[in-house]
């Protein structure tokens, strides 16, 4: 559906931080890699920052009157004002950035009529529900789109929507109309051509469904009702980085000679070492805990490895992340991008990530006495003086005790009171999503569900049953494959208070790694190589396979699915329910739920394996954003059972936490937060139970009504936890 088009293009100085000495616009501190602007401060931010203005509105009511555009100090775009007072629809690319540009900029402080959320709808968010890039350029390309985005804009935003350099020629901060009108004249042209190619692409792709669009609506509340974070621990994190980075900088510039050296810059660290004897091919985090494990290394070079690995972890770069994308009500806002994971629709997520949060600081006791919780490396409780403890797990209580701690601000009393004070900080990021004191978090999450959700897609009975049952699937795993009475398993935890040998070996690893076609590689990368021989890890892999027929089944039955679709377009293959089709050039994977996912480009090539067996091998052409899966962007991708397997579990786990996210909504309680399998939302205190919570998200869509899906371990709280 052609819907009206609008595209703002603004100015701002949000991301920049003016230096009057150096006379230059710097990044903010703790920006990545330098950058400045709209890319580190988000969309929100960026509008609500007091120096962002419009530049030029480019739009199209889809009236037969084309394209116009509105430039501060013209007549007002009454005709787009009366269209959306009417209640018309308008499409962007990337909604939310003219959302909160009309919000924060033209509603709140030029006058103009408020911009209904629910009235916009997004052109880039079709591009992701069908597969393809998300970036209008892309795109475009991608699409080989009649009208494509005008490449020379890049230049024009570089010059034009960002402050400048004073020169002693030119002392202006910027460019305006008045000092540069060659190039706005150019500016107001690439605007109107950004119109015309967001119209052409989004008429070349499919309108979202009515049930995604209900989805991608609550999504975009989601995404403006932002999440609330503690700015005082914030602040109180953020100092202690500072003074850490400021002391332990200073160090190795002692212990190195350097006088101008810091953790990022490795060439002159590795020289250093080099001259030292003692060469490293890398200073990333991987190659300095494996160094550091060491025991022949002087002291001076353990301490240099040491600050680097404090230093310079990544953890703690989301305290700058927060402080620079948290708006003035102290909520971070635009988090998650619908469908930013293509090949199975989950979300994705920006700015501070909040899907990979670290998950644990310190290690720590907790008193058996006052069950106060504290660093291991302290031989009593500093609450109460008892030594009577247990080791025990970081915990939502871990962090706040560590944020009392860097409330102090001082960085001798964190050291002293929780060793690594990075480590600590990091350890205190999830609990920085903080309510307000009359506000609480309610939150849940679905057990398993990925487990879950193959078993009953490959209509593996047995694991079903688990699942309806106990639920103890790695016991119940490593009993089938030893022989061992999965009652054994159950006895000697209650007898030793630890799990059975046999269950991390034939249990836990196989469970993780298997599930997708996986084998020799996938067991390494969850520890297999740690306790078991290659030749161990290969049985392993049979055995499960062996008892787990129908999953191995599902691979292949999915793999013949979708090529036998590519070989006949036109005609659709199913294998469980799952069905397979492709129209117009692309491969269709047609969920239970009635979602598609889209593969681009499909075709097939007949390839002899080393052991001289033909099969088809499939490729297709996709968006990727991971770098350790090839060449990121639109590229040609290829695929297998395994992989088919996993894209539509994960799918079919998505669409179950889809239909909770809509049904809590709908119940009154607004999500803000959802982090995989488990959605989080923010209430008034004591409104709402967690019984209530749990029972929507386990109200089930008819297509999967019958599975043993379960909600548990749901907790209420100020402080964002993952216990």
């Amino acid at each position: 559906m052609v819907l009206a088009e609008i595209d703002f293009e603004a100015y701002s100085e949000a991301g920049y931080v003016y230096d009057p000495v150096a006379r230059k616009w710097k990044a903010p501190e703790g920006a990545p890699s330098g950058k400045k602007g709209l890319e580190i401060v988000g969309a929100a931010v960026y509008a609500e920052h007091p120096s962002t203005e419009v530049i030029s509105l480019g739009y199209d009511l889809n009236d037969g009157k084309g394209p116009r555009q509105w430039i501060p100090g013209r007549p007002l775009p009454v005709d787009l004002f009366d269209y959306i007072r009417a209640g018309g629809l308008v499409e962007a690319h990337n909604s939310l950035f003219e959302f909160f540009i009309w919000h924060y900029v033209c509603y709140a402080r030029m006058g103009w009529p408020a911009l209904p959320l629910d009235q916009l709808r997004c052109s880039q968010s079709k591009c992701n529900a069908w597969g393809l890039p998300g970036k209008l350029e892309e795109a475009a390309k991608a699409l080989k789109a009649p009208h494509q985005k005008d490449a020379a804009g890049k230049a024009l935003i570089r010059k034009l929507s960002v402050p400048r350099n004073p020169t002693k020629n030119n002392p202006d901060l910027r460019y305006t109309r008045l000092t540069a009108p060659e190039d706005f004249e150019h500016f107001d042209r690439y605007n109107i051509q950004d119109i015309i190619a967001e119209r052409s692409i989004s008429s070349m792709i499919p309108d979202l469904s009515p049930e995604e669009l209900e989805l991608w609506l609550i999504d975009q509340r989601i995404n403006v009702r932002g999440i609330p974070i503690d700015k005082k621990g914030l602040s109180d994190c953020r100092e202690i980085v500072r003074q850490a980075k400021e002391r332990y900088t200073a160090e190795l510039a002692q212990l190195t000679g350097i006088p101008d050296v810091t953790v990022d810059k490795l060439a002159q660290i590795r020289k250093w070492m080099d001259a030292r004897g003692y060469p490293m091919p890398s200073l990333d985090a991987e190659h300095v805990a494996a160094a550091l494990k060491r025991t022949d290394l002087p002291p001076d070079i353990y301490r240099v490895l040491q600050i680097r690995e404090v230093l310079g972890s990544a953890s703690v770069k989301k305290t700058a992340a927060m402080e620079r994308t948290a708006n003035s009500d102290n909520r971070l806002r635009g988090l998650f991008v619908m469908n930013g994971a293509r090949a199975t629709g989950r979300w994705s997520g920006k700015g501070v990530q909040p899907h990979n949060s670290p998950k644990a600081g310190p290690g720590v006791y907790e008193c058996q006495d006052c069950g106060g919780v504290y660093w291991r490396g302290l031989t009593f409780c500093p609450q109460c003086g008892s030594r009577h403890r247990e080791k025990a797990e970081w915990s939502y209580k871990a962090a706040e005790a560590a944020l009392q701690a860097i409330a102090s601000r001082d960085l001798d009393t964190v050291e002293a009171l929780w060793g690594d004070p990075m480590l600590a900080v990091a350890g205190c990021i999830r609990a920085l999503f903080c309510t307000p004191p009359d506000k609480e978090f309610i939150c849940s999450d679905y057990s398993a569900i990925e487990a879950v959700v193959l078993a009953c897609l490959a209509r593996e009975e047995w694991r079903v049953e688990v699942f309806r049952g106990h639920g103890l699937i790695y016991e119940m795993s490593a009993s089938k494959i030893t022989g061992v009475p999965f009652e054994e398993f159950v006895q000697y935890k209650k007898e030793n208070g630890t799990h059975h040998p046999h269950r991390a070996k034939y249990g836990k690893i196989p469970e993780l790694a298997y599930g997708y076609q996986g084998a020799m590689g996938a067991a390494v990368q969850f520890g297999a190589d740690k306790f078991m021989s290659e030749d161990e890890i290969l049985k392993s892999v049979k055995d499960w396979r062996r008892e787990s027929p129908n999953i191995v089944k599902f691979w292949y039955g999915l793999q013949d699915a979708a090529v036998a679709a590519i070989l006949s377009p036109g005609q659709c293959y199913q294998y469980n329910g799952i069905t397979y089709g492709v129209k117009d050039n692309v491969l269709y994977c047609k969920l239970l739920s009635g979602r598609t996912l889209a593969y681009h480009k499909p075709r097939v090539e007949l390839e002899t394996n080393p052991w001289g067996k033909q099969s088809y091998k499939i490729y297709f052409w996709g968006y990727n954003s991971d770098s350790t899966k090839g060449p990121m962007g639109w590229t040609e991708r290829d695929t297998y059972g395994g992989k088919l397997c996993e894209n539509v579990v994960q799918a079919t786990a998505n669409d179950i936490l889809r239909y909770a996210i809509v049904n809590l909504e709908k119940a009154g309680y607004p999500v803000v937060l959802h982090v995989h399998d488990e959605p989080v939302a923010e209430v008034p205190k004591g409104w709402g139970s967690i019984e209530e919570f749990e029972n929507i998200m386990m109200t089930l869509p008819p297509w999967c009504a019958n599975w043993p899906i379960k909600a548990s371990g749901g907790w209420r709280g100020r402080r964002y936890r993952k216990d």
